[in-house]
């Protein structure tokens, strides 16, 4: 799923709606999702937030529904400045996130799989701190590699 074409290192972005744009854009020029891909990608973000907090950094954790999605990808971008998310089951909570996952997959019960194994990696301690670390695109995708191989299915 991850692939270095989909790996962003100091992606500008002055809002959350701009950086998913981004994101979902690269993926369709990639033929990995569907046009209406981005435009259910925002509507989703807007009903049902995805920032999290964890104890090294705020991120967010966007997706859309899997019929959205032609290839399983995996988008990942860490910002060169943070943008507002708000927060998964506080909407009420702003948080600044400069990392993005944005996982699309075919079958729904690979989404269950995948957002729970994003989710234990995000509870290792050092991987988000990681995340930050490097300094170009090929350098987080040989991290993000690692950490993914190495993470339970």
């Amino acid at each position: 799923m991850l692939r270095p074409e989909l790996v962003f290192v100091g992606l500008k972005a002055a809002s959350r709606e701009e950086a998913l744009q981004l994101l979902a854009e690269r993926m369709l020029k990639e033929d990995l999702v569907t046009p209406e891909f981005s435009a259910r990608l925002l509507e989703r973000e807007e009903a049902f937030p995805t920032g999290l907090q964890f104890a090294e950094a705020a991120l967010a954790l966007p997706h859309t529904e899997t019929r959205y999605v032609l290839q399983p990808a995996l988008a990942v971008a860490v910002l060169a400045e943070p943008v507002s998310f708000l927060a998964m089951g506080a909407p009420e909570q702003s948080l600044a996130v400069r990392i993005i996952f944005l996982p699309a997959v075919v079958h729904p019960d690979e989404q269950v799989r995948w957002l729970s194994r994003l989710i234990s990696l995000f509870q290792t301690p050092g991987f988000l701190s990681g995340l930050l670390q490097p300094p170009n695109r090929e350098s987080l995708f040989q991290y993000l590699r690692a950490a993914l191989n190495a993470a339970p299915l």
